[in-house]
């Protein structure tokens, strides 16, 4: 049975925060969840798409320095702080009470070795904080049923990757429910990316991740990876080789992306 938590607004949207089953969920006026935590066990991840856009994780050697665009209820700081602890995590989110209920319903630490929790729109800490170098970047922007503006913005996707080490990825969540809407942020990531761009559609979900990379696609690190699956599932408690198995299969040579964009 779904239980009431908190009801408010950002006066952009609704924001509300149920129980149910052991788990609490917020939602930003939709029945559309942008998080879930189960506060017995806050690092585990919940949505299937926060998942999905772990798998970043496997493809950079040694991740030790992360940046989270979007804090929702704090689902992948979790994850970071328990499997990453002593990395740095910076967050940037833009909605102050997104940044209090994180910590007072979602009990997101308030102090923690190396996170760091920015009050600032995305844009305006990429282009004025100082400058930094991240391995890992997570970027889950979403008003009430759609993406957030920026995201069909290039000039977003190249910050991002200015602000990666050379070996670095990007992880973006995208909906793609509204075809033409989304095709217009890929095109929007295609070219702040420069091409460096691949695509996972999640599973049973309407949820598309892009992954893009400062460098070059790393294709042998993702062979790599698909080999040592059940050494990262043991780690994260994931299982990721099916989703490096859809990684590989949906960007092919002659993919979407390169049809479309290429």
């Amino acid at each position: 049975m779904r239980q009431l938590v908190y009801s408010g607004s950002t006066g952009d949207h609704p924001v509300l925060i149920t129980d149910e089953d052991g788990v609490r969920s917020l939602r930003f006026g939709t029945e559309e969840r942008q998080t879930s935590i189960d506060l017995r066990r806050p690092w585990e991840l919940q949505l299937a798409y926060t998942q999905w856009m772990a798998a970043a994780l496997l493809l950079h050697p040694r991740p030790e320095s992360f940046l989270v665009v979007g804090l929702g209820g704090g689902a992948l700081p979790h994850f970071l702080l328990h499997h990453h602890p002593g990395a740095r995590i910076d967050v940037v989110e833009k909605e102050r009470l997104v940044i209090e209920l994180a910590h007072r319903a979602f009990r997101l630490p308030q102090e923690a070795a190396g996170l760091r929790v920015v009050h600032r729109d995305a844009l305006s800490f990429l282009r004025a904080d100082a400058p930094a170098s991240y391995h890992i970047a997570f970027l889950d922007i979403f008003g009430p049923g759609c993406m957030a503006p920026v995201l069909f913005d290039p000039a977003l996707y190249r910050q991002l990757l200015a602000r990666l080490h050379p070996g670095g990825v990007l992880a973006v969540n995208l909906w793609s429910g509204e075809r033409p809407l989304y095709e217009q942020a890929v095109r929007a990531a295609w070219e702040g990316c420069a091409g460096r761009l691949l695509r996972m559609q999640v599973s049973k979900r309407s949820n598309a991740v892009l992954l893009g990379f400062a460098g070059d696609i790393p294709w042998a690190a993702i062979k790599k990876a698909r080999k040592r699956g059940a050494e990262f599932r043991q780690r994260y408690g994931i299982d990721f080789v099916p989703f490096l198995k859809r990684l590989r299969r949906t960007n092919r040579s002659s993919s979407l992306l390169a049809r479309l964009f290429g």
